[in-house]
């Protein structure tokens, strides 16, 4: 498939996820208003975060379908990064405001045992979650999509966290209220720990940061090629879902220039057949090496 069409492809996944977030977000909040479960709420809003992560992915999808122009070359791949920078702010907002609310409650003693139905409803998001989180993956997998990857990865930390919660949830039935309490301002820290983390890898890209790992393995890419004498020099960009690479050979210096180029287009079409969006290879002489 092409890029624009994995972009498509990748695009459903988003779609699945901001549908199933938006109705479990709204029940969990309505069982945890209605039945006085901060826990269930605070996971609500966790949701509803996730909510908003879905429209970023949707939104930097979109707009990364559209072609290059004058101004910008290299196309609009990265909108999927500023979009995902820009939720980040919200997912640490709503996680501070959730251990702002909750974290007093625990030194009070006006604690009350939720009803026995906001168990059942964490332990159905989370089984549903993990769901949405297996669909997701094989997506981003056939995809190469790294939004929807990081997105799969969200969808299966809400379905542990829904679970988690389901669990937590069942010692207040012991006579253990305070739990409830505790459960919220965990998911608070979890949800500040999320966004936080969003935020390191958008800035990570923005910045033309590059997984030294990733690039290494690039490296040994390149040398399977034919007739490469030395790879002198990888270098990477990550473009939203895409990747770029300069990559700089040593080849034979008693070729001609035509057979220096065809060396190159095989390296570039190697590299494109394992997933890389844009490729500029630079040869250079073995003399040149040598000296």
């Amino acid at each position: 498939m092409t890029q624009n069409e994995n972009l498509k492809l990748a695009q459903r996944g988003a779609y699945l996820s901001l549908v199933v977030y938006i109705v479990l977000s709204v029940a969990k909040y309505i069982t945890g208003y209605v039945y006085d479960s901060a826990a269930v709420r605070a996971d609500a809003l966790n949701n509803m975060t996730d909510i908003v992560v879905s429209i970023a992915v949707i939104v930097g999808l979109k707009i990364s379908i559209k072609p290059a122009d004058k101004n910008h070359p290299y196309g609009h791949l990265k909108s999927e990064n500023i979009s995902t920078l820009f939720v980040s702010f919200i997912i640490m907002f709503v996680g501070i405001q959730v251990v702002i609310e909750n974290a007093p409650r625990m030194l009070t003693n006006e604690h009350h045992i939720p009803n026995f139905i906001t168990i059942i409803i964490s332990m159905m998001s989370g089984v549903i979650m993990i769901g949405v989180y297996a669909i997701n993956h094989r997506l981003a997998k056939q995809t190469k999509s790294s939004s929807l990857d990081s997105a799969s990865k969200d969808n299966l930390s809400d379905g542990l966290v829904s679970i988690g919660t389901a669990i937590g949830l069942l010692f207040t039935q012991f006579g253990l209220p305070i739990i409830d309490v505790i459960l919220a301002t965990v998911l608070g820290c979890l949800i500040i720990y999320t966004g936080f983390g969003i935020f390191k890898d958008s800035i990570f890209a923005l910045s033309d940061g590059f997984k030294e790992q990733d690039l290494e393995e690039y490296r040994s890419l390149v040398q399977e090629v034919t007739d490469v004498r030395e790879v002198k020099n990888v270098k990477g960009r990550y473009h939203g879902s895409s990747i770029f690479l300069d990559v700089t050979i040593v080849v034979d210096a008693n070729l001609s220039l035509q057979e220096a180029h065809d060396i190159c287009d095989r390296v570039e079409t190697h590299l494109e057949h394992n997933g890389i969006s844009s490729v500029y290879v630079h040869p250079e002489p073995n003399t040149l090496n040598e000296k």
